[in-house]
């Protein structure tokens, strides 16, 4: 079967290089579990959108790996950008020091939120092993590792499928998700939005997920994957099978090496988040209207008449006037929703029924969220329409 056109052939050596380095540095045992799967038989601890939360899914990912880490967070959560159609969220690995993992939290979405921090696992795992040094935590005094952006990142994305959190990464390397936004009509609409995460594309992830699937002698993808992540890993594997001596050979893995089993998942005894409220962002009230809606209506009348009437001159007027006049007086109906979601919400809301935003004024528009959310911060009291 003829090879995905992405990634190309130099790209895929790069890859399989740090890929092999990995494996001099640590062994080929990782590599050859069967990757994590996504859900709650991996993740069966409990959850909430705070840092209690994260820090536990944190140390969960971890355990995953089998490494010695642990991981503290600095709180800075704020809300979430208004320009950003799809807020995601946003933890980022800073250092590393004394075998602990120094993570700032700024942001927690309702997108792919464990592969997004499956990206920064392996990050603190490629900064431990980078190449040409030796691994650290050896001498006395363990050294503080500053992370580098331009040596880390993207190794650490790739590290990720190396420790079994590939399927994690590559899931939310690219995210489909629903968003809902006004039209100039005023009626709301969804919109697909793409949400991605981590530090290299998710062609990159699939090639090397169909890699470790075919040194591993999988004959299917790994379970977990997103449909369309799980059809590029499959033209992947088409296109390497046969090849499974070679990539041993090319990683550094010895033809005898024998794929393990992961250990048995039990949720942490010790983790209570229940103490730490969620805390839900800022919003405000936005005031749409019915116009779309009377459009349609307007039109579906009024192409009733015009169907009635006996002149054949007058159908088109009735048709316009009619349509016009249903646009007219939907706009006249003001319906308001949350801002973060688009849902429907009463005149006097002051949380969100479906995010649990809290409702922080009215605005007319989307555009004018920013200006409003500089206000509030300002002065303490949000807009008014």
């Amino acid at each position: 079967m003829a090879e995905p056109d992405l990634p190309d052939a130099e790209t895929r050596e790069r890859l399989l290089d740090v890929l092999a380095e990995l494996v001099a540095k640590g062994g080929a045992g990782p590599l050859l579990l069967p990757p994590v799967e996504p859900g709650e038989a991996a993740f069966p601890d409990p959850w909430a959108p705070t840092r209690t939360g994260i820090a536990v899914l944190l140390r969960r990912l971890v355990w995953h790996t089998g490494l010695p880490y642990t991981a503290e967070i600095e709180d800075r959560l704020a809300g979430p950008p208004p320009t950003e159609r799809k807020p995601a969220t946003r933890v980022e690995l800073i250092e590393i020091r004394n075998r602990t993992g120094m993570f700032v939290l700024t942001y927690v979405g309702d997108d792919d939120v464990a592969g997004t921090l499956a990206h920064e696992i392996g990050v603190l795992h490629a900064a431990l092993h980078r190449p040409d040094e030796e691994i650290p935590y050896r001498t006395a005094q363990a050294p503080v590792i500053a992370i580098d952006p331009e040596l880390d990142l993207e190794r650490g994305s790739i590290a990720t499928v190396y420790l079994g959190l590939g399927v994690l990464a590559a899931n939310a390397a690219r995210q489909q998700h629903t968003v809902f936004e006004r039209q100039i009509q005023g009626n709301v609409a969804s919109v697909a939005i793409v949400v991605e995460a981590g530090h290299v594309p998710v062609t990159s992830l699939v090639y090397l997920l169909a890699v470790q699937a075919i040194v591993r002698g999988d004959k299917q993808a790994p379970r977990g994957l997103v449909p369309a992540q799980r059809r590029e890993v499959e033209a992947w594997m088409s296109a390497l099978r046969g090849q499974a001596d070679e990539l041993r050979s090319r990683l550094g893995i010895a033809n005898d090496a024998a794929a393990g089993l992961r250990p048995e998942v039990v949720p942490f005894p010790d983790v209570v988040i229940d103490d730490e409220p969620a805390r839900h962002e800022t919003a405000f009230r936005w005031h749409t209207n019915r116009g779309g809606v009377g459009l349609i209506a307007g039109a579906l009348l009024g192409a009733g008449i015009a169907a009635a009437v006996a002149s054949r001159a007058f159908a088109p007027i009735a048709l316009l006037g009619v349509t016009a006049a249903g646009h007219v007086v939907g706009r006249r109906v003001r319906v308001p929703r949350c801002s973060a979601c688009a849902t429907i919400c009463a005149s006097d809301a002051t949380t969100c029924r479906k995010c649990g935003a809290a409702l922080r004024g009215d605005i007319a528009n989307l555009s004018e969220r920013l200006e409003a959310e500089e206000r509030l911060e300002r002065t303490g009291s949000g807009p008014s329409t």
